[in-house]
């Protein structure tokens, strides 16, 4: 069994959620992570709230990965816990074994400030601590400070001789839209629920009995804040209420929790409630906007390859089983267009209000925290065009990956332009959305074709047509080969697949066509 005086010996000084976050190594794998891509400068803001308080509310528009992102970075968080932090044993709390460290080494240099130290501890804690310097005929008590200031010439290697064990945590995620019990439970961490929701109980809660929670153990993700029952937001309370933390009430006595609290919410604020109004503030925000489209075709582009194996997989959709296939890489003749992905993402950034794509905006500036609260009534607004969102999408995806069919001298599928745009146009899209994707990446493709050069006069522009007119097959296929890079394909099939995309190409380039 190690001790404290084993981690010291092996330079161990204590971790936190603070020291983790403001590790740039760790940072970096946070922000390199693609299980959710874009927004740095916002991921970053996360991290510093979370580091500073241990809580933070992500506010944002509905599919954009907000509790995917809350969910990725406690998992980080807690891998970091788990590979490095040792805590006094038999914490329920987890304190660390670092604060032991400390003491050791600072105790008959400020002896009152160290006693302080020791009775901040968790009840179970100390408990165990005056256990390890009481003898059969004296009872230490940490609170005796006379005590404990003549005893100081034995604490110190007494504090070197308290066991400790490696810190083991999980993290949690709760939906109060379909787990409200387990929510209760999570947050009061009692025996039963009978105080907590107003019955009459004849238990008493004394620290031995009391049940910890999986809050103690300090990773949580809450789903849709703005669903929590007043009387949840109350619990919540304690936890919030100190800025520099969470706090943990333990048979009327404070526990300070090193964890991490991520709450996400797709409503502005201003739907809670005046009465829930103090204690949402508690917590501090962060406007979480859409990504932007380079983003979003990243992920479009994922989502395809995502149904794609997991058709060929034909076993239940895993996401780890989807990334051991990614990363062996997938048949050769799967082919998803370029343009078919770039217009569902041109589509979908189209459906966003302007005030939602503002990775700048942040939620301590009143006028932009407003307009970002104004974009979010927006896309929740049955009368006004439906915001396409990435849930949305990936549905639409997953239909045009089922629906195509490999053909009999084709082993594979070969998704185009007009197949996504068919499958969109049976979605209760508007028009011009459509349109305005097409119109999207016809420039995309034809400032590829001018490589770099933009037409700046009438003259210029009418010679422009006239080549787009003129184009030969080769020239179109020159064209296509490039975008779609299909040098890298085997020749027989890249050549199969471009008889495929001709069409789409041919629509969008030649004057003729348009």
């Amino acid at each position: 069994m190690n001790t404290v005086a084993d981690l010291i010996e092996n330079n161990y000084s204590g971790v936190s959620v603070r020291s983790i976050l403001t590790d740039q190594d760790f940072r970096k794998r946070v922000l390199l992570d693609p299980t959710v891509r874009g927004n740095t400068e916002v991921k970053e803001l996360v991290m510093d709230k979370v580091a500073v308080g241990g809580k933070v509310l992500l506010t944002g528009p509905t599919g954009e990965a907000k509790t995917l992102f809350a969910r990725v970075l406690l998992d980080h968080i807690v891998n970091e816990i788990n590979s490095k932090k040792y805590h006094i044993k038999g914490c329920p709390f987890l304190e660390d074994a670092g604060y032991l460290i400390h003491l050791s080494k600072n105790y008959r240099k400020n002896i009152l400030n160290s006693i302080d130290v020791l009775k901040s501890l968790c009840p179970y804690c100390r408990n165990n601590i005056e256990n390890k310097f009481s003898t059969e005929t004296v009872k230490v008590n940490l609170d005796n400070t006379e005590q404990m200031v003549n005893l100081a010439k034995i604490t110190e290697p007494k504090l070197l001789e308290i066991e400790v064990e490696k810190t083991i945590v999980r993290r949690t995620q709760i939906d109060p839209r379909n787990d409200p019990e387990s929510l209760y439970m999570l947050l009061a961490g009692v025996e039963n629920l009978e105080e907590l929701l107003g019955g009459e109980t004849n238990e008493t809660y004394s620290a031995r009995s009391h049940k910890v929670g999986t809050l103690s153990q300090g990773f949580m993700v809450v789903n849709e804040i703005q669903r929590l029952h007043l009387s949840l937001l109350e619990s919540l309370m304690g936890f919030l209420e100190d800025p520099q933390g969470i706090k943990y009430n333990l048979a009327g006595e404070t526990v300070f929790i090193d964890g991490a609290i991520i709450f996400t919410s797709n409503a502005p604020l201003t739907v809670f409630g005046e009465e829930s109004q103090p204690i949402i503030n508690r917590v501090p925000e962060v406007l979480w906007p859409a990504r932007d489209v380079d983003h979003r075709i990243e992920i479009v582009k994922d989502m395809f390859n995502d149904h794609i194996i997991t058709n060929m997989a034909k076993i239940t959709s895993n996401p780890a089983l989807i990334r051991m296939f990614d990363l062996s890489g997938s048949r050769d003749s799967d082919f998803v267009s370029k343009l078919a992905y770039e217009f569902l993402s041109h589509v979908a950034n189209e459906s966003i209000p302007q005030t939602l794509k503002s990775a700048g905006a942040r939620s301590e500036n009143r006028i932009a925290r407003s307009e970002f609260y104004s974009g979010l009534d927006d896309i929740h607004n049955p009368q006004k065009s439906p915001h396409i969102d990435l849930r949305t999408l990936n549905n639409a995806i997953g239909e045009i990956v089922i629906r195509s069919k490999s053909s009999e001298d084709f082993d594979g599928i070969i998704i185009t332009l007009d197949a996504v745009k068919t499958a969109l146009e049976m979605y209760d899209i508007s028009p011009t959305l459509i349109n305005n994707g097409l119109q999207a990446i016809k420039l995309n493709l034809r400032n590829q074709f001018r490589e770099g050069k933009t037409a700046v006069n009438v003259d210029e522009v009418t010679e422009e047509l006239d080549k787009l007119t003129s184009m030969t097959e080769d020239e179109l296929k020159a064209i296509v080969y490039k975008y779609e890079q299909l040098d890298l394909k085997n020749k027989d099939i890249a050549e199969k697949i471009f008889e495929q995309l001709k069409s789409s190409y041919e629509a969008l380039l030649l004057v003729n066509y348009l």
